[in-house]
């Protein structure tokens, strides 16, 4: 069953990498990208995807102002922030959105990590 993915980074290389290692590590997901939050609310609506990783630094709309707009709309979409600001502050934000928080840089262990919160979350359900 194919599943989407949202990733969302200003960064088209971080983009690339991550696309990339997830299709590597499972050919079920498909993947869509956005390179801020603005367009990240716009694709969401447009795919309703399973799994959003979201960039929290990013310019016109950052994530944490994306995923305050997602969440409420998107509540059984597994969202997974990622960011090098690693700051008690920033993983307190996420958790206070009901969000999960993975600290880049960005490697196919931490695509591999957001896949395996989205299996945690999933497992069992309706949308796996």
């Amino acid at each position: 069953m194919i599943r989407t993915v949202l990733v969302v980074d200003d960064s088209r290389v971080s983009r690339m990498m991550l696309s990339r290692a997830i299709i590597t590590i499972d050919t079920d997901w498909q993947v869509v990208e956005a390179e801020n939050g603005q367009q990240a609310i716009e694709m969401a609506f447009e795919y309703a995807p399973n799994l959003i990783i979201m960039d929290i630094n990013m310019p016109i709309m950052d994530g944490f102002e994306s995923v305050e707009q997602l969440r409420p709309k998107l509540p059984d979409t597994t969202i997974v922030m990622l960011s090098a600001n690693v700051q008690t502050s920033s993983k307190q934000r996420a958790e206070s959105l009901g969000v999960h928080f993975l600290a880049k840089p960005v490697t196919p262990a931490v695509a591999e990590q957001a896949l395996a919160i989205w299996r945690q979350e999933n497992e069992g359900s309706q949308r796996a």
